[in-house]
């Protein structure tokens, strides 16, 4: 581990893969996007198998989710992104989505 500055820097594999030093994080796996996935059944399998495998390893696992702003605090990639999900041309009539994502945004 070289250390400099306030920071440690990891020089192998294992001084990286330290739990102290890492968390697993889990996202977008609510309800409201599986069933937008295809192979929602396999994907929740594989994502219990590796959350069960970091809890037995003492690693912290964090769950987020993505959520949608109001246009008006909404930074550009989030307003360029409804622009192409709704096929619309004028950033100042779209909606902000509803939780079902891209597949709510049919012409």
């Amino acid at each position: 581990m070289q250390r400099g500055f306030g920071v440690e820097i990891p020089q192998t594999l294992d001084e990286l893969c330290d739990p102290d030093r890492m968390a697993l994080v889990v996202y977008d796996m609510q309800a409201g996007i599986l069933p937008q996935i295809s192979q929602s059944k396999q994907l929740i399998a594989r994502v219990t198998q590796v959350l069960s495998a970091a809890r037995e390893a003492g690693v912290r696992v964090f769950f987020t989710r993505h959520m949608s702003l109001p246009n008006e605090v909404a930074g550009m990639a989030e307003l360029r992104t409804r622009l192409a999900w709704q096929k619309a041309t004028d950033v100042t009539k779209v909606p902000v989505p509803t939780r079902c994502g891209p597949r709510c945004w049919r012409p």
